[in-house]
């Protein structure tokens, strides 16, 4: 019997072409399909910062950084803040107004003026200043008489930089202190402060009151604990009995956060945000 020879079947290569194009087509539809489903279904991205943002400047000293770093972390909860206002974060620890000759606070607004362009400085200092002012060589006397004129001479100084700039200025007062001396000293300091901008009498430039843990006081008392922005009792105050905690920080922000905006504005700066419309505005 002769064997049966077995081929393989002929191939049709235009069958072949024809069920791998339709094949191609079917996988081509399905993954744009899933493409297009997945973007569907992903979270707006958030508003994109703004080319023209309004630029804040936060000068001082060390509560003044703190002052920044609250901010800072609001904008993490506010994102029609983050697009709409740049921080700029100039202040520097251990420094103040009685020593112009180590770090003049007149100069440096002004230097920041001239780079940053900010619409609005954020000024928070006097922990180191609870010495005599040096100047040009010449000694006052923290405790001579001539002391409250001298030193407010000084935030005079920088006020004068700021009005000269056309640039609104909030002169945030110290807190309370844990130490008694430190706590007086900076009463006294905040005294000046307001006393200073009252009479220096231009527009955009105020003394704000520091941030109190019971705001209705008359004088707040220093407590190292209170509630946080969710009302958890958690450390507001380091250690040092000086500075905030982060958590104390962000207090601090929301509570400068409207003044902030309505100086802005009076100076006729402009986002949603001032007027509660920005996305996430509540803390």
């Amino acid at each position: 019997m002769t064997e049966r020879e077995h081929r393989a079947p002929q191939a049709h290569p235009h069958k072949n072409f024809a069920r791998a194009s339709s094949a191609l087509r079917i996988v081509t539809t399905i993954a744009i399909a899933v493409a297009t489903t997945a973007a569907a279904t992903q979270p707006a991205a958030p508003p994109a910062p703004s080319a023209s943002r309004i630029k804040v400047a936060f000068v001082g000293d060390s509560t003044g950084d703190g002052l920044w770093g609250g901010m800072t972390q609001l904008t993490l909860r506010n994102a029609c803040l983050k697009a709409n206002v740049e921080l700029g974060r100039f202040a520097k620890n251990s420094t103040g107004l009685t020593r112009p000759d180590r770090l003049n606070w007149a100069t440096e607004a002004a230097r920041i003026a001239d780079t940053f362009k900010p619409a609005l400085y954020m000024m928070s200092l006097g922990l180191n200043d609870r010495q005599s002012v040096v100047e040009n060589g010449q000694v006052t006397l923290e405790n001579s008489p001539a002391y409250p004129a001298k030193y407010k001479e000084r935030v005079t100084a920088v006020l004068k930089v700021v009005a000269a700039t056309n640039t609104s200025l909030l002169w945030v007062g110290l807190p309370s202190m844990r130490a008694a001396a430190a706590d007086r000293d900076a009463r006294l300091k905040n005294k000046y402060f307001s006393e200073a901008a009252a009479e220096f009498g231009v527009a955009g430039i105020q003394y704000v009151e520091p941030w109190k843990l019971n705001p209705e006081a008359e004088e707040d008392k220093f407590a190292s604990y209170g509630p946080d922005i969710n009302g958890r009792i958690v450390q507001l105050r380091q250690s040092d009995g000086e500075h905030f905690t982060p958590a104390g920080d962000l207090l601090v922000a929301v509570y400068l956060l409207p003044k902030m905006f309505a100086s802005l504005t009076e100076r006729g700066e402009q986002a949603a945000c001032m007027k509660g419309e920005g996305e996430g505005h509540t803390p």
